[in-house]
């Protein structure tokens, strides 16, 4: 149970760092629209955020998504994200058996089952993922990337 609790701390992490990033160093990357995986870092985060939220919302049943929340800034961003995640490591720390099945629709309505740990690692995976993209997207814009990587996050956690 400690390590995936410690891969989605990283997962939080990770989003959080890269957010400051563009925050304080390039905030005119975050709309500029460009052609990419998502039109824009801001969409890219925009879909992380859902996406986040939905999973969460699949582990745990007392949880229910704001889909009305509109996101502008990287503040803003960081704001939600911190709240969210804070809940989700809450939860993770409640929960006795992370291998504990969940049964779940998918957006097609197709009926799955995995374990709570199989969906946290793929929502981890998941950001990862997109926080890569996003790497590319700064880059391509011509600023430096920011490097999220989980050995940095355990370097910085000694």
């Amino acid at each position: 149970m400690a390590k995936i609790s410690q891969l989605f701390d990283y997962h939080a992490w990770a989003t959080d760092k890269l957010l400051v990033y563009i925050e304080k160093e390039v905030p005119q990357s975050f709309s500029t629209q460009i052609e990419s995986v998502f039109p824009s870092v801001k969409e890219t985060f925009q879909h992380l955020y859902e996406v986040d939220c939905l999973w969460y919302d699949r582990m745990n049943e007392a949880f229910h998504n704001d889909d009305s929340k509109v996101l502008s800034s990287p503040e803003e961003y960081r704001a939600a994200f911190q709240e969210l995640h804070q809940e989700i490591l809450g939860f993770i720390k409640d929960t006795e058996d992370l291998e504990n099945l969940i049964n779940y629709r998918t957006s097609n309505g197709e009926k799955f089952t995995n374990s709570l740990e199989d969906l946290l690692q793929h929502l981890v995976n998941h950001g990862t993922y997109h926080r890569g993209n996003i790497s590319a997207m700064l880059r391509q814009q011509g600023y430096p990337g920011h490097s999220t990587d989980y050995i940095y996050f355990l370097r910085e956690k000694e």
